[in-house]
């Protein structure tokens, strides 16, 4: 199954199923939203409502609207570790990122000017239901499914971070995500391109790690790391990425060298928690 967010209007999101060719309105804003329900496989086969012309916009929205957990894994692929000159890690090192900024496919990103501000491919790991020091074997049956992020992040700088376009969910992908080919493109120019089966720690290892540090809730997000090549180009006005995983989807971003950002802002969770370090 595969799930998106449609931006239906300039104030009004909703959650949707794909079916090939058609898409499936359901009655919750955004996917987030529909995974913290406990029968949220049951709503999503709903007969839901029909998108149909009277809609004003099918443009996709940031996945998830809010995240109470957003782990990063800093280094996951061995081509990563010898790009920083470093010995691979023994261990997950998970960071905690401030986001300030979800945003979606297609949405023009106006980042904080900075030198340095990094980005590429990442697997996205959205989590379907409470899990807590959960061991490895039994980990995978804590995933809803895959996405694809995208994180611009400087050192000092809250993270704008990039969701989508749709969620898929764990039983369409081979065990764990593993076999699938990332790509990340500046201007057109292929600058990454990694597989999921070179990560040092795969999806199952990670959520154990994770679980052990913070309950994690259904929607909280694990990304599983960046491949090599990863970009510290300075971005300019204009400057377009397109960060891919076949089998999961694209994200098509557009950079605007402004200080106000206008995309999604983060919201904060109702009873959102603090991780625990």
């Amino acid at each position: 199954m595969r799930l998106t967010t449609l931006r239906l209007t300039t104030t009004r999101t909703a959650a949707a199923r794909v079916d090939r060719n058609r898409l499936t309105l359901l009655p919750f804003p955004d996917v987030g939203s529909l995974l913290t329900c406990e029968s949220w496989q049951e709503h999503s086969t709903g007969p839901g409502e029909p998108l149909t012309p009277t809609h004003a916009s099918t443009v996709t929205a940031p996945l998830i609207a809010r995240l109470a957990t957003f782990a990063q894994v800093e280094v996951n692929y061995a081509s990563r570790a010898r790009e920083l000159d470093s010995p691979p890690p023994s261990t997950p090192r998970l960071l905690t990122t401030p986001v300030v900024v979800l945003a979606g496919d297609r949405d023009i990103l106006r980042l904080t000017p900075a030198p340095d501000i990094r980005w590429g491919v990442e697997l996205g790991v959205v989590i379907g239901q409470y899990t807590s020091r959960v061991p490895k074997a039994r980990a995978l049956s804590s995933v809803a499914g895959y996405t694809v992020v995208n994180t611009f992040a400087a050192p000092g700088w809250p993270a704008t971070v990039v969701i989508g376009p749709q969620l898929v969910t764990a039983d369409e992908l081979p065990l764990g995500a593993r076999g699938l080919t990332l790509t990340a493109a500046l201007d057109g120019r292929l600058r990454q391109k990694a597989n999921t089966s070179d990560l040092l720690f795969d999806v199952a290892t990670l959520i154990e790690h994770a679980s052990a540090r913070t309950a994690l809730m259904p929607g909280d997000l694990i990304t599983t790391g960046t491949p090599a090549a990863i970009s510290a180009e300075r971005l300019h006005d204009g400057s377009s990425i397109t960060v891919a995983i076949k089998g999961i989807g694209e994200l098509h971003n557009t950079v605007a060298d402004r200080t106000v950002p206008t995309t999604v802002h983060v919201r904060p969770a109702s009873g959102s928690r603090q991780r625990q370090d």
